[in-house]
């Protein structure tokens, strides 16, 4: 085999990006490349021939001719070799939740990179410790073939919720819109069902006001996306979020009735909020 054949190797496997730097290039290298070929002047010609695109030092997306490879494909090829996740914008993008362009790519890792252009998107690697890394509810999937690591839509909505600087379209979200809302909700006194995200969603007594002292109110004028503070970790924030639901009552003015369900964006956070606190509690047990 030549060098011309390392694109349709790097295809054949669905891997679309080659770094240099990687166990997918050793193995390409072992098989392709002829010996004694600088692997520097090797991709020089592929991508003077467009058969590779070159996006950092030592990194290069492959050019499949059938179809453009999907940006989140490329984003988490990226970092194959190394636990991430994507979040956020692509991942939500990638569960249907957004139709939005996606320009930015969220990556979770457990150190810190610098943001890489890789053409369509920017990709940003955001950095957590390695605890909240590895109990993150992520799975690998594919997209046209290419693997990619991404988070659950819960585990996206919680990563936007936690972190308001890692998406770009959270007002899109019901459950962003529900979080930021409660304050001015709970505060003023309103009407409804009050929801709880315990071990299981249950409603309390209609009419009941909710204690503003079991959530940090803000003034309604100053409600605004959610921030994390530095001391303010993920599990705080959730705890936060595990605090009462108030759902007003209907523009109609009906009221709603004892054993009412929980709307769907309550039910979602409520499902997100149980899941972290399970897989968090696990990884304290097995320590």
């Amino acid at each position: 085999m030549s060098c011309s054949d390392l694109p349709d190797w790097y295809l054949q496997r669905r891997i679309a990006v080659v770094d240099l730097r990687s166990a997918a290039w050793r193995r390409a290298r072992a098989e392709v490349v002829p010996p004694g070929y600088a692997p520097d002047e090797c991709l020089r010609r592929l991508a003077k021939a467009r058969r590779v695109r070159r996006i950092g030092r030592g990194l290069f997306v492959v050019a499949d001719p059938v179809r453009e490879t999907a940006a989140i494909a490329i984003a988490s090829a990226l970092f194959a070799d190394e636990p991430h996740y994507v979040t956020t914008d692509a991942a939500l993008a990638f569960h249907g939740a957004i139709d939005q362009p996606v320009r930015q790519i969220t990556v979770v890792l457990a150190h810190r990179r610098r943001p890489l252009d890789i053409g369509p998107s920017v990709v940003r690697p955001v950095m957590v410790r390695a605890d909240r890394l590895a109990t993150a509810d992520a799975f690998d999937t594919s997209t046209d073939g290419f693997k990619v690591r991404v988070a659950t839509r819960e585990q996206a909505v919680v990563d936007a919720l936690v972190e308001p600087g890692w998406i770009v379209y959270g007002d899109l979200l019901p459950e962003v819109d529900l979080y930021r809302n409660r304050d001015r909700t709970h505060c003023r006194g309103g009407i409804g069902a009050v929801h709880s995200c315990g071990p299981a969603p249950r409603l309390l007594t209609r009419g009941r006001r909710p204690p503003c002292a079991s959530l940090t109110c803000r003034p309604a004028a100053a409600a605004g996306r959610p921030t994390a503070s530095q001391a303010q970790d993920e599990r705080a924030v959730l705890h936060s979020m595990a605090g009462l639901w108030l759902i007003c009552a209907t523009s109609s003015g009906s009221q709603p009735t004892i054993g009412e369900p929980a709307t769907s964006a309550t039910q979602m956070v409520c499902a997100a909020y149980r899941t972290r606190t399970a897989a968090t509690s696990t990884k304290g047990a097995r320590k």
